[in-house]
């Protein structure tokens, strides 16, 4: 998985001005530059079901880009665990879901603009994480995942029951024969 941030709620947060007093390097060398946040996966998340929830723990890595007259340049590059659990739960047929952050880390891999207080820069991951991503993945999950189905087929009573390791979706299937007439 790849996603680049381009754009946030607080826009101000993707220029190095507004990043001056937390990594002034960042700051003398590409004064009031945008900067775009080149995020990717570093492995496959670590997914553990339980009967109450479901968590994930996920490893990336997340690029700073800045936007230098038109030229993007990578200046730096921190490496991102994220946990996160959440709850599943169908309806016709759809799957649906809501996930929370639960914890997270940053650690420098490297810089072409000298080392910088992490701690600092995770305050300010955290407000991104829960204004920007946890939002989004929230609106994508809450619209619904469509299950498949065999046309002439739908499902009814879908639910779903999670326990240890596993996740099982049960439904009732019911056979319309007027779906299928209309293909003969």
């Amino acid at each position: 998985m790849h996603w680049v941030v381009d754009k946030v709620p607080d826009q101000s947060l993707l220029n190095t001005a507004n990043w001056k007093f937390i990594i002034p390097r960042l700051y003398w060398n590409y004064p009031n530059d945008d900067i775009l946040l080149n995020i990717s996966m570093a492995s496959s998340p670590v997914i553990r079901v339980t009967s109450e929830k479901i968590e994930a723990t996920i490893n990336g890595d997340m690029i700073i880009d800045v936007v230098d007259n038109k030229e993007i340049v990578p200046v730096a590059c921190i490496s991102v665990i994220v946990s996160a659990s959440g709850v599943v739960d169908a309806s016709g047929n759809k799957v649906y879901g809501r996930v929370g952050l639960d914890n997270f880390s940053l650690a420098l891999k490297w810089s072409k603009i000298g080392n910088f207080h992490m701690s600092l820069i995770q305050g300010v991951i955290r407000v991104l994480l829960n204004t920007v991503c946890m939002p989004y993945l929230n609106s994508r999950l809450g619209n619904g995942l469509i299950l498949p189905v065999v046309h002439g087929f739908t499902l009814q009573d879908v639910y779903v029951l999670t326990s240890a390791e596993q996740l099982t979706l049960c439904s009732d299937v019911t056979f319309n024969a007027s779906s299928m007439a209309s293909l003969l």
